[in-house]
């Protein structure tokens, strides 16, 4: 596969526009006042259980996950959204780890990670918000590669991983260790040029079993 060199100019994060409409969402930066709306769902214990993140067990974590998505965003390492849906904040989808220079190489690139309400898990929805995070990553920052990773067993995400169109790499054996047991790890990425046919096939590559 060809890809284009890297864009001359560094993109500024907090200088793009940040807010992205779809069909059935919104997505916009987290701010301060969100975490009431938050903390219902990231306190439920079985929310994060297949994530990389535990439980909120108090308020004030959640407070200080919005003031670090807001202070990552000003340092142009993060971008957390909000996902709205009917005027509701019902999850929150991610680029995370960006990274345009490493020493003397250019590499453009993030990682994505989100996660959605229960309730409306099962509607085309994360997939929704994931397509087009993933547009914005390539189309609006100009970024060369995304990354995704899920736990084997995370059904729901493989779908969402497979739908929008990201190719599998490899499983990594009994990578993490969580709930008493040792986790497989499914990753996945997607280039700037593969975007493109991705966008009109959804073609993917499946894991083995």
């Amino acid at each position: 596969m060809t890809s284009a060199p890297p864009r001359a100019e560094i993109p500024t994060l907090s200088d793009l526009p940040l807010v992205v409409e779809t069909h059935r969402l919104k997505l916009r930066p987290l701010t301060d006042g969100d975490d009431a709306a938050l903390w219902p769902y990231v306190s439920d214990p079985e929310l994060p259980r297949l994530m990389s993140w535990a439980a909120h067990r108090d308020p004030s974590e959640t407070r200080a996950f919005v003031a670090f998505a807001k202070e990552a965003l000003a340092k142009g390492s993060d971008l957390v959204w909000a996902i709205e849906h009917e005027d509701r904040l019902v999850g929150t989808i991610g680029l995370h780890g960006i990274a345009f220079e490493l020493r003397a190489w250019r590499v453009d690139r993030a990682e994505l990670g989100y996660w959605l309400a229960p309730e409306l898990h099962g509607k085309g929805l994360m997939t929704e918000a994931a397509t087009a995070a993933t547009r914005w990553g390539f189309e609006t920052l100009g970024l060369h590669k995304i990354t995704v990773s899920c736990l084997e067993q995370n059904i729901g995400s493989r779908r969402v991983i497979e739908k929008v169109g990201f190719r599998f790499l490899c499983k990594q054996e009994d990578d993490v260790w969580r709930d008493g047991r040792w986790h497989g790890h499914l990753w996945y990425e997607l280039l700037a040029s593969e975007w493109g046919d991705t966008t009109r096939t959804l073609r993917f590559t499946r894991p083995r079993a």
